[in-house]
């Protein structure tokens, strides 16, 4: 079995969120993680989030590249984001029960949109499922200071905390 969080640096949650919260009884609470510069996660998932037979709901593998790339862009940032599109491929069903790994990582970077990249593999089978791109816009001054001071920083390092509880917004 891998176990992705010992050897990686933790990220931290929002409590709620459907994705990555660890109070949210019905999500996913995915435990996102630091790969030098890339976010990463890895999942099963049973036959709730089921779309057609024995597949993911695609909505859910949308969701979980939106939740990578949205921490890839906050993370090169250091700062809180809004998505503002994205536009999602999916190349292989995706099939419950299964080991995934979603990465999401930033391809450019402009003064007010991160532009990002995600991917879904099956860990099983080997291949890419799904892919996706997105551009998430940055959150400035009092409003993206109180969007990180929600988050849950209980399992991550100094650093982490610095990059986000210490930042120097514009």
């Amino acid at each position: 079995m891998w176990y992705l969080w010992d050897l990686m640096e933790r990220l931290p949650s929002y409590g709620r969120c459907f994705l990555c919260g660890g109070g949210n009884p019905k999500g996913l609470r995915l435990k996102l993680f630091l790969e030098g510069d890339l976010v990463v996660t890895e999942f099963r998932l049973e036959e709730a989030f089921i779309g057609y037979e024995g597949i993911i709901h695609g909505g859910i593998l949308a969701g979980i590249l939106d939740e990578v790339m949205w921490w890839a862009a906050a993370w090169h940032s250091g700062r809180a984001c809004f998505t503002t599109d994205m536009t999602v491929r999916y190349k292989k069903p995706a099939l419950l029960e299964h080991p995934f790994r979603a990465i999401g990582k930033v391809t450019r970077i402009g003064p007010r949109l991160i532009e990002t990249e995600g991917e879904i593999r099956d860990l099983e089978a080997g291949h890419v499922c799904t892919v996706a791109t997105g551009r998430y816009f940055l959150l400035r001054g009092e409003r993206n200071r109180e969007a990180l001071k929600l988050l849950d920083y209980t399992e991550c390092s100094e650093r982490v905390r610095k990059r986000f509880l210490g930042n120097r917004d514009p």
